[in-house]
């Protein structure tokens, strides 16, 4: 017997179905509030954006797409049951669920998502794109010392019509606990963590909330806008920091931002190789949609940035 279930992730609805209502519990949303702000249980019988189907079975085609639902036959009940990395689980911050609330977002709402974080001072909007290990965090410890608030940690959520219109992400952030101690023990304390005391969750992380530096409004439109790309190394003595005006360079950036998470391939329970859920309509969707972004945008600054840990305070500085 099946078991339906109905979900609210940011803008979009989901249904979701299955044959082990098992897989379905609370408790397999691993991290999942670090991707996004807001996830409730909805209605069943409320209209949905798409569906996600999930049967529990050893046979049949591992991973189908028709027209709005997704459709995986895996043995989850033996995956489940194994000792894995959580957040590779289905429902995990790394999962496909994720991919899926992304790719529902852009067919159905028109919404493009920056794998970035956003940061608000004034109506100043520094949106700071970069996958793992670029830097963001670093970038969100040292902007809120210097009094930016959150208004998304990991997705940048927008749309373009007659204005651009950006919509809240996740204020929750995994965090490597070697970053607090050697770098942010002042911050630590701020966001109520005893430094000495600080227990990895997974992969040397733990998942910090900053609902205290966070910003009030769930959108926002038309903001003056700062682009940084960064990339951050340990122990790199000097800054390089380049500004740009260069259209078709920053169409590239932002491309391939706003597709890396909606086209990256997911390794399920770290054993199961899934394709990304991008298709040729959609990225000339979003190839379009950026191009608009560009055109109205209030970019006032767009910039290259390579360079150390401790630097990063002086480029923050540096951008107001």
């Amino acid at each position: 017997m099946k078991k339906n279930l109905g979900i609210k992730v940011s803008e979009a609805y989901v249904g979701i179905s299955t044959n082990n209502e098992k897989l379905i519990k609370e408790d397999r949303f691993y991290w999942f509030d670090t991707n996004f702000l807001n996830m409730k249980f909805i209605e069943i019988n409320r209209e949905k954006d798409s569906f996600f189907e999930m049967l529990d079975q050893t046979s049949g085609k591992t991973l189908e797409i028709k027209g709005n639902t997704l459709l995986l036959r895996i043995n989850f009940s033996s995956f489940e049951n194994e000792n894995y990395d959580k957040r590779f689980g289905t429902f995990g911050n790394l999962g496909i669920f994720s991919t899926w609330i992304l790719r529902t977002l852009e067919d159905v709402h028109s919404i493009y998502t920056f794998h970035a974080c956003g940061l608000i001072k004034e109506n100043k909007f520094l949106i700071i794109p970069g996958g793992s290990g670029s830097g963001k965090t670093v970038f969100i410890l040292s902007a809120i010392r210097n009094g930016w608030k959150i208004f998304s940690t990991e997705f940048v959520h927008f749309s373009v019509k007659e204005s651009i219109k950006f919509f809240k992400g996740p204020i929750r952030d995994g965090i490597r606990i070697d970053t607090l101690k050697d770098h942010f023990p002042d911050m630590a304390e701020k966001l109520g963590l005893n430094i000495n005391t600080l227990k990895k969750e997974t992969a040397s992380k733990l998942v910090v909330d900053f609902s205290s530096f966070q910003v009030e409004n769930y959108t926002i439109k038309n903001p003056e806008i700062i682009l940084l790309f960064p990339h951050v190394e340990e122990k790199r003595g000097s800054i390089i920091y380049e500004e740009t005006n260069n259209k078709e360079l920053l169409l590239r950036n932002l491309f391939n931002s706003a597709s890396e998470k909606i086209g990256k391939s997911v390794l399920l329970y770290g054993k199961i190789g899934l394709p990304g859920l991008d298709n040729i309509f959609l990225a000339e969707k979003r190839v379009d949609n950026i191009k608009k972004f560009i055109k109205k945008a209030k970019i006032t600054k767009s910039a290259l940035v390579v360079l150390g840990v401790k630097d990063v305070e002086q480029i923050i500085q540096k951008i107001g």
